[in-house]
């Protein structure tokens, strides 16, 4: 977004950053507090939950800031921390000192704003441990930031005297480009980096990165779009996937919200925002189509870059999806979770073709 578009679109309600061989299976479900799959240790849990499902950086009172949790291999991960998503937590039945790492997919303030929080209180509780934390190139410089942060609060302690340690020995970070790969016990990762920070014009040296994640539990996976436009690397990056959590935005409303506040709004202006939003973020049918080429078994749709309620843009987002998209497909509330579970290949029965919920 140009910085002439950006200072034009100031007020606008909406704006976006917006034993034997086996086979996965997907649940969905209301959230309870995560735990491994019990009386099953050769497939242990790997659940994903949408702590907070709305897009943009903007505050609204029906969905909290983009967070959600990954359970895997026994441990628990945040991936994107928005705001509120230490409160998020503690309604899916979690402490901060559950957590093994955070993951952020890109540095907006609707994904990271929460991030203080977690590492600022995750320290105040002294909980032991070292909390890492796993981003693009800037990553280090961020957290680097909250910990500065924090050092006024280190000196006053908490009453008796000074803190067991300061706030720099309870974290860490590893830097993630497009292309790495990690292993964390028996969870992998792989990333790819995205469309969301593409711009026309002569590419930098080193440009900023957003990511998109794949976690791997043998043979089960979860796909995270993050914040993307259409995406080549994204698209064979969640081949064959157990379930992929889509971004999504319906660009139809948003324009129609933009043109009904701003009515002094040039066509120019809103040619780019319109350029913009197509091209840094998932229409309905772009979602549809890069799920089905990439044969992708459970499509969940989260951060949800849509005006007033969702109730009102869910029609259009599933007729989109539908277009191409014929597997099970879900719109994601806060705090709902996702199971991608384990059978036997002699029970394993295709997803029911169009199963909606």
């Amino acid at each position: 977004m140009t910085r002439r578009l950006g200072r034009a679109l100031i007020g606008i309600p909406v704006l976006l950053g917006l034993s034997g061989a086996s086979v996965p299976i997907v649940a969905a479900r209301s959230i309870t507090p995560p735990a491994m799959t019990e009386g099953n240790p050769a497939c242990p849990a790997l659940r994903w939950t949408t702590l907070g499902t709305a897009g943009g950086p903007v505050a609204t009172p029906e969905r909290a800031q983009p967070a959600n949790l990954l359970e895997a291999d026994g441990g628990y991960y945040l991936v994107d921390s928005g705001d509120g998503a230490a409160n998020q937590l503690a309604r899916a039945g979690l402490n901060l000192g559950s957590i093994r790492g955070v993951f952020i997919s890109h540095h907006h303030h609707d994904h990271t704003g929460g991030l203080s929080a977690v590492i600022g209180l995750r320290w105040m509780n002294q909980f032991p441990g070292v909390l890492t934390i796993y981003g693009p190139p800037g990553t280090r410089a961020m957290v680097d930031g909250i910990v500065a942060a924090l050092e006024p609060q280190a000196r006053v302690g908490f009453g008796l005297g000074q803190a067991d340690r300061p706030p720099a020995a309870s974290v860490a970070v590893i830097e993630l480009r497009g292309g790495s790969a990690l292993t964390l016990g028996g969870l992998k990762v792989d990333v790819a980096a995205n469309s969301h920070f593409d711009h026309p014009g002569p590419v930098e040296a080193d440009p900023p990165q957003s990511l998109s994640l794949r976690f791997s539990l043998g043979a089960r996976s979860i796909t995270y779009t993050g914040d993307t436009g259409p995406s080549p690397a994204v698209a064979s990056l969640a081949r064959e996937t157990d379930m992929l959590v889509s971004e999504v935005i319906d660009l139809e409303r948003i324009v129609s919200d933009i043109r009904q506040h701003r009515p002094d709004a040039s066509p120019q202006m809103m040619d780019q925002m319109e350029q913009h939003l197509s091209a840094h973020h998932l229409k309905p049918a772009d979602v549809g189509s890069m799920a089905q080429a990439a044969g992708v078994r459970h499509l969940v749709l989260t951060h949800f870059a849509v005006p007033g309620a969702l109730v009102d843009s869910a029609a259009n987002l599933r007729a989109g999806v539908r277009q191409s998209y014929s597997g099970p497909l879900d719109l994601a509330r806060d705090l709902a979770s996702y199971d991608v579970g384990c059978r036997r290949t002699s029970d394993a029965r295709p997803p029911s073709r169009g199963a909606e919920r």
